[in-house]
């Protein structure tokens, strides 16, 4: 077989994404603005919290160990929606861009809490 047939034999084989309707695509953007402005609501109260005395802090990281577990495996969904939303138009890509980064800067203010460091300073 010519060496031209494979790629299209090979291009053919290929399980391609399926052309996403407009209807997925505005969901897609709700649901990532949506969750963008949670995580940036989860990093401003955990701002805070960092700002306090490392007793308060180490307090609220004994009392919330479940809530925030429970934060940790949302945010490993979330991560699975800023791929899917990599594979939008340009502005589902921003989207994703920005919640990456939100869920990366909880995460290591989670991080902080948890192995303890000084915290902020105001």
């Amino acid at each position: 077989m010519p060496k031209n047939n494979n790629r299209y034999q090979l291009l053919n084989n290929l399980d391609l994404p399926i052309p996403v309707s407009i209807e997925d695509s505005a969901d897609l953007k709700f649901d990532l603005y949506l969750r963008s402005r949670e995580v940036k609501q989860i990093v401003s109260y955990l701002e805070k919290v960092m700002l306090k005395q490392k007793s308060e802090r180490e307090l609220f990281v004994s009392e919330n160990r479940v809530f925030i577990d429970s934060l940790m495996k949302t945010f490993v969904n979330d991560s699975n929606l800023t791929l899917e939303g990599m594979q939008m138009d340009q502005e589902s890509a921003q989207m994703s861009m920005q919640l990456a980064m939100d869920l990366r800067k909880s995460i290591s203010l989670i991080n902080a809490l948890f192995y303890g460091v000084e915290g902020l300073v105001s």
